[in-house]
């Protein structure tokens, strides 16, 4: 359809211009955003406990830096993304940092090529709250998933508003979840984040377990904020000492059951 023909663009072009971005400078805990990241990032590797004998799936991989970074960890791992801009980015660092026992793939998340019952671990990292539906998206992880596999789900908290600061900010009226309607470069300038949905804790392990999963775990992640947070946070995430300090932080607060960060974190099992 003429929709998804511009969704498919949109998101090309938005790999032409960020996919070097995706592999290191978006996942450096030198500036909020990158703290957030980074945060997330090893919420995923502590959750799956990874073994040798692992064949691992991240589906909508993006520069494919998740999956690089674990491959010394598993037996085989698959890449899938939706933009072929990312695709030949993890190749060539795949490449060039000689790691042969991992393969990507440019797919939808709807129809993905790849055979059933294949994958010990599956991830879906910031993925849900893009796809057209969410109903399909689901079903074919399941599809690909083994018995007994888990599923790695992260998805922004209430489109990354859960924060206190963010919870204040809707209650006085100065934040709400607009839905991406249109598809193209310009209007996700305009957009800023080409979110379809937003969830919350209960609404996404509610739905995922609708479908037979068992939740083993869900936290979040990106606890601090606050007015100018990114400038608050600019000097002392620089500064090694104060930078340890505030990532211990926010892993004590993400060991909680308060699913206050910006991003939530679930573990599901398939029966």
């Amino acid at each position: 359809t003429s929709s998804h023909s511009s969704y498919q663009r949109m998101w090309d072009d938005f790999a032409e211009d960020r996919a070097s971005a995706y592999i290191g400078y978006k996942f450096t805990p030198r500036y909020r955003v990158g703290l957030t990241n980074f945060l997330r990032e090893e919420a995923i590797c502590e959750a799956l406990s990874l073994k040798k004998e692992d064949v691992i799936a991240d589906i909508g991989c993006a520069a494919g830096r998740q999956l690089l970074v674990m491959a010394k960890n598993i037996d085989s791992g698959v890449g899938v993304d939706i933009a072929q801009p990312f695709i030949d980015t993890a190749e060539s660092e795949a490449r060039n940092r000689q790691i042969t026992n991992v393969k990507f793939y440019r797919s939808e998340i709807e129809r993905l090529p790849l055979l059933d019952a294949t994958f010990d671990k599956v991830i879906c990292a910031e993925v849900l709250e893009h796809v057209f539906d969410k109903e399909v998206a689901l079903k074919e992880l399941l599809r690909i998933l083994k018995p007994g596999g888990l599923l790695l789900i992260t998805v922004p908290n209430m489109n990354a508003d859960a924060t206190w600061w963010g919870r204040f900010m809707r209650c006085v009226g100065r934040r709400s979840f607009h839905s991406m309607e249109r598809f193209s470069r310009e209007e996700l300038l305009k957009h800023g984040d080409a979110h379809v949905r937003e969830f919350t804790g209960s609404s996404l392990v509610t739905w995922s377990t609708g479908y037979g999963l068992t939740c083993i775990r869900l936290r979040s992640v990106s606890f601090l904020d606050g007015p100018w947070i990114d400038q608050v946070l600019k000097i002392p995430l620089h500064v090694y000492p104060l930078r340890a300090m505030i990532i211990f932080l926010e892993h004590m607060l993400s060991k909680t059951a308060i699913l206050w960060g910006r991003h939530l974190v679930v573990l599901l099992k398939k029966s």
